[in-house]
């Protein structure tokens, strides 16, 4: 009998990889991206501001003994203001682009404001301190995101910030969850002592769809040879993947291995050293 590992190989060896699809960027999350994700710009895109403080020019505030009048406000958004005079400042928001002039920006925690007038006393201020430099994470070009990853939630943030509204990644399988038997009866329904309930099917599609799948269906097949053969048959024309519990052992009623094969089904392995029972 084959390992679990040696059956997981031969399963690997007959996917066929899907049809590519081009889906809107909030419905990707947990498909397989089948393109590369450049950056749109270079990240930062500009000296973004790392604090909400004042900007100000390092080599001024050196000679005026930490005392700067602001001379505007800059919030996030905004176009770069311009520092015209280096005796001055401008309150800046985190975020920000950094205006022209400045090279540097100190917290509000460290600044002292009297009425137009931020002191800051003789602190030393080194230039580009709390500025994120402009291309310092990538620049543009860079590769993002290669084909082939899978997208989880930093991956579509990522994707968003290169300006994608639409990813190409590889389509859904569709996929049906078939149980077999007499026996099995449907949550809520009435049930005998002889019944018991149709759990299995629920447990594998709760544990597709937490994985990331969204197109399964389910369907549930009474232990009857034409019945099967009709139910496997169209599911076979309109799916991508079956999953089947139950009707494969060697019971006069555990008619799934004869009507796979007549269905024109090739057996890849049966039997798994694995408990229980060898699935």
């Amino acid at each position: 009998m084959l390992t679990p590992a040696q059956a997981e190989t031969l399963i690997e060896q007959h996917l066929t990889c899907l049809p590519i699809e081009s889906l809107p960027l909030t419905q990707t999350a947990g498909a397989i991206l089948r393109e590369n994700i450049y950056a749109e710009r270079d990240h930062p895109p500009f000296d973004r501001v790392a604090m909400d403080g004042i900007a100000l020019c390092t080599s001024a505030a050196v000679h005026n003994a930490g005392r700067l009048r602001v001379a505007g406000v800059q919030a996030a958004g905004d176009p770069p203001q311009t520092l015209a005079d280096p005796d001055t400042c401008i309150e800046i928001m985190t975020g920000a682009m950094l205006p022209r002039g400045c090279d540097a920006v100190v917290p509000v925690e460290q600044v002292q404001r009297n009425g137009a007038i931020a002191e800051i006393g003789r602190k030393q201020v080194l230039p580009w301190q709390n500025v994120h430099r402009r291309g310092s994470d990538c620049p543009q070009g860079a590769l993002l995101l290669a084909a082939g990853t899978r997208l989880s939630a930093p991956e579509v943030a990522i994707a968003a910030g290169a300006g994608m509204a639409r990813l190409r990644v590889s389509a859904q399988p569709m996929i049906v969850v078939i149980s077999t038997g007499n026996e099995l009866i449907e949550p809520g329904e009435v049930i005998e002592p002889h019944q018991v309930r149709r759990s299995n099917a629920y447990g594998i599609t709760a544990a597709l769809r937490q994985h990331g799948f969204a197109r399964v269906a389910d369907d549930h097949v009474r232990d009857d040879e034409a019945q099967i053969t009709e139910r496997l048959g169209f599911h076979l024309r309109t799916h991508d993947v079956l999953i089947l519990s139950g009707g494969v052992s060697m019971g006069k009623l555990d008619l799934v291995p004869k009507v796979l094969e007549k269905l024109g089904v090739s057996l890849v392995f049966h039997h798994i050293a694995q408990r229980p029972g060898k699935p």
